[in-house]
Parts: C-alpha cells; structure tokens; sequence
C-alpha cells in the first residue's frame, strides 16, 4: 500500500512542512486568482449597469407606447347628448370629426313571457324545446309569419332530472341558442321571460315536442301556434347621420364612423359627435417623456462617471455602448420621422440645452399648426414601437444595442470564470507536487539522522573497547 506523503512531514526536519506548502500554494493561487476574478467582478459590474439602462429605456417605450394607444394624445371623441355615447375604437378616428346624429329608434331582441307558475321549482313537462332563429315579421292581423336564418336549429332536452320552471331557465342559459332566460316572481306566481339578441334577424321561434305527459307545449311560439306571449319584437336601430338614414343590427355601432364606436341608449332628436386633439395632452406627455429621457441621460452619467475625489469611477467609465446610448438619445431631438411627415422631437419644443439637460418649450408647441398635431401622435407612437433594425429612432431599437453588447460582455466573464477553474485545478497540481517533494525531503533527512546515530553508537562502541 502506497504511503501518505503528509505522514512524513516533520519526521526529519523539524519543520512545519505542510505549514510552509499551504502558504506557497495560497501565494500561488492568489496572484494567478486575483487579476481575473478583478475582471469577473468588472464585466459583471458593466453588464448589470447595461442591464439596468436597457430596462430604463424599455420602461419609457412602454410607457410611452401606453399612451399613445390609450388615445389620450389622439382625437377627443365626445357627444352632445346622453342618448348616444362615443368611445375609440381602434386606432381611432385618422382625422378630426363633426357628425350630427338623430336615432329614430334603438334595437331591440325579441321578448317572450309565460306566467301561469305559481313558483319557480313547479313542473313544466318532459320533452324537447326546439329554437330556430331567422326574421319574424307581422301579418296585420294578429299573427305573423317567420323566415329561418342560416343557422341550425338548437334543441333543449327537459327530462326528469331538470322538470321545473328553474330547470328549463338554466337548459336554455346554457345551451348555444343565443336566448337569455330568467324568472320574474311575485307572491304565489312566477313567469320566464326570454330575450334574443338585437336585430331584426335575432327573432327566434320555439317549437315543443312533449314526451311523457302535457305541459311543454305551453312554451311553443310559431305562426299560429302562439302559447308564450311576445313582449318585444326584435328591430334594428334606426338613425339618421348628417342627413342619411341609416339601420344597423345592434345598438353598438363600430363601422358608421371610422376610429369610433356609437352606443345608441334612446331616441333622440339631434345629438353632435364630434373629434378634437387635446394640445394640452399632449403638451402634458411630451414634458413627461423629456424628463424621462433626461433622467435617463443622467443615469447614463452617473455610469460614466470617472474616478475622482477618492471615489472609484463608474461601470461603464470606459464603455463604447454607453457613449453611444447617449448619443442615440441627444439624436432623438432632432432626427426627423419619416412616419411622422419628417416631424422632429424639436419642432414640438423639445431641445438639449447647452448643459446637456433636455428640456420643453411649450410655447412652441402652442405654435405648431393644428394640422400637425397628428403628426405629433404619429411620432411619439414611433418612438414607442417595437426594435427593428430599419428604424433606428426607435427607443426599442436603441435598447437593442444594450443586448447585444451584454451578450459580449457575458461571453467575455464566462471566459474568465472557466480561467479561474483551470487555476484551481493547476494550483491543485501544485498542492500535489510540492507535498511529495517536501515528504522525499522529510523522508532523506531522517535517513540521514538515523545513519549519524548509528555512526555515533559504533564510534562509543569502539573507544569502549579501546579503552578497556
């Protein structure tokens, strides 16, 4: 069996040998160790500032892009009149806007009652409801006639687990016939009242197949067959806009005004839709974004700081992509957008100062043309856009250039951290070496003593004999 070096230590010398190899080995790791891990602990400095700015610039895009599409810095749609209300649909309306509108008559679903129940647990028969929908339209005398729509018709089954006013409501409610259903009580009586959907078309008829016994045939409503009493016919909305008159299936109307939505609550003689831009808002969102870019560069700075004063310098003191993010930003003010009719950052009163601070001149804003206020939205809605590498202005695309440098830097501090393994496995190479040298030393040093003795004891020995 092989013998452990380390036991020898010691044993001729006197010395602390292993002492005296840990201390060389330590000396050895450390200055091989310390220059590379300096450079671990700098790339990963650099690459959480990058970090931090490309998260900077995404938060302001973000934000940015929000506002855009919430359409606070687009047209302002209003109405006149609580009859009709207006909202943004879309992108919203491309131009400003002044409609006037009449409803005439709103939409409606048809409406169907049966009472005769005194609660809503009584029986109402086994069997099966058939709803076909398609277009009623009265007769004139009393009665009406009834045209089925594309759709197929939706069959509901009562049977004995579900035979009750309460169970027909909730087969209906979840069946695919497009038909509400509830129940209206009272003391001692109860009555389903169903609803279809608005427009013309929405109308529905109920044929009843009863199994077992009467009772579902008290719910059938077809052309001379009218047990359930109708309430509401189905209708279309009616209105006149600017002069024309107009119907339309439901009383939300998304494709009368382009970039609008009209939601139709009553008639109403006359109600103005109008659509405006808010120079206010939009005063208000640039002074909010230059101060954002202006944080922004400050942060930059505060990176790229150089050491002074006994302060150690910034993360970034010395890299390109930082310099260059902040020329990317300086050339945001006074790029022109293509998208935006060559408007710049600066034609709406933003400017970088002498001392570098970017700041807003409303009073230029004020001055720009009503006609380009559009341009305004336009730009800042570029600005916000997704990263692609044909538009550079984009802040998105700015922050780009963050990633792909990180991703160098990474490469580069995965590179050193796999130098510093190799280290330590030289240095334990080194461990190694050093013990089995310093063990042969113990080991020939105590040779040597146990040989001196044994000379000694001979020469004693000797002059002993000698001498006697």
């Amino acid at each position: 069996m092989a013998s452990n070096p380390l036991i020898a230590f010691g044993a001729g010398s006197g010395l602390d040998s292993r002492a005296i190899v840990e201390s060389l080995v330590n000396v050895e790791r450390t200055s091989r160790t310390q220059p590379v891990t300096r450079k671990v602990e700098a790339l990963t400095a650099r690459i959480s500032a990058l970090g931090q700015l490309r998260s900077a610039l995404t938060g302001i895009a973000t934000s940015l892009g929000t506002r855009v599409r919430s359409g606070e810095l687009g047209l302002q749609l209003a109405s006149s009149d609580g009859a009709v209300a207006v909202e943004r649909f879309g992108s919203g309306p491309a131009s400003a806007l002044v409609n006037q509108i009449s409803i005439t008559r709103t939409a409606a679903g048809q409406r169907l009652n049966r009472g005769g129940f005194t609660s809503a647990a009584d029986p109402v028969g086994q069997g099966t409801l058939s709803f076909i929908a398609g277009r009623r339209t009265p007769d004139g005398n009393g009665g009406f006639s009834f045209a089925a729509g594309a759709g197929s018709p939706v069959n509901i089954t009562i049977g004995p687990d579900n035979n009750s006013l309460a169970g027909l409501a909730k087969a209906i409610n979840d069946s695919a016939a497009g038909i509400s259903a509830s129940i209206v009580a009272s003391a001692g009586s109860a009555t389903l009242v169903l609803r279809g959907g608005e427009g013309r078309d929405n109308g529905f008829i109920i044929s009843a197949a009863p199994s077992g016994g009467p009772g579902l045939e008290h719910f059938n409503h077809t052309p001379g067959a009218e047990a359930m009493a109708l309430g509401d016919a189905a209708r279309d909305a009616e209105l006149v806009i600017d002069g024309i008159p107009v119907t339309r299936p439901a009383n939300r109307i998304d494709d009368l005004i382009p970039g609008a939505r009209l939601t139709l609550r009553r008639e109403a003689s006359a109600a103005t839709v109008s659509g405006a831009r808010d120079g206010q808002a939009l005063s208000g969102a640039l002074a909010d974004f230059a101060g954002t870019l202006q944080a922004m560069r400050q942060l930059i700075g505060d990176f790229r700081r150089p050491a002074q004063g006994g302060e150690a310098a910034g993360p970034l003191a010395t890299d390109a992509t930082a310099r260059s993010l902040d020329q990317q930003i300086v050339r945001l003010v006074t790029a022109p957008v293509p998208q935006a009719g060559g408007l710049r950052l600066s034609d709406l009163g933003v400017s970088v100062l002498r001392d570098g601070t970017i700041a807003v001149d409303t009073a230029r804003l004020a001055n720009l043309p009503p006609t380009r206020l559009g341009d305004a939205e336009a730009l800042l809605n570029e600005l916000s856009g997704a990263a692609r590498a044909d538009r550079p202005n984009r802040l998105q695309t700015i922050a780009q250039i963050v990633a792909t440098a990180s991703d160098g830097l990474s490469r580069q501090r995965d590179g050193a951290s796999r130098e510093l393994t190799r280290i330590d496995q030289r240095v334990e190479v080194m461990r190694t070496s050093l013990t089995r040298q310093f063990a042969a030393m113990e080991t020939a040093v105590g040779q040597s003593r146990a040989a001196g003795q044994q000379l000694e004891q001979l020469m004693a020995l000797w002059t002993a004999e000698r001498n006697g």
